[in-house]
């Protein structure tokens, strides 16, 4: 069950990125603005997954579960890196588009 959760979230952040580059591409979308949104929006995953994580956890071979939690904290910064990454490249694309000169 926790190889399904993976692929999920791997699914999920292919899917952010496709639609951020895609409306980016049609002008309707900032693409420092959907990074920020995909920062607002790595909490939510990282708590989500965690607590599935968490309830698929077998507590029969005598753990505690505390794996789950760290598996949700590292998939919620996988997004924040993802989401700072997106920002990044658009505030650089911000920066040139600025100091290039117009003709």
């Amino acid at each position: 069950m926790d190889s399904l959760i993976i692929l999920l979230f791997i699914l999920m952040i292919i899917a952010l990125n496709v639609a951020t580059f895609v409306l980016v591409k049609k002008n309707k979308l900032n693409i420092m603005l959907s990074g920020l949104i995909i920062i607002v929006l790595a909490p939510v995953i990282g708590f989500s997954s965690g607590a599935l994580l968490y309830q698929t956890y077998d507590f029969s071979s005598g753990g505690t579960g505390e794996g789950a939690g760290y598996g949700g904290a590292f998939l919620g910064l996988i997004t924040i890196g993802n989401g700072l990454l997106i920002f990044l490249i658009g505030f650089i694309r911000w920066i040139i588009k600025f100091l290039t000169p117009k003709k």
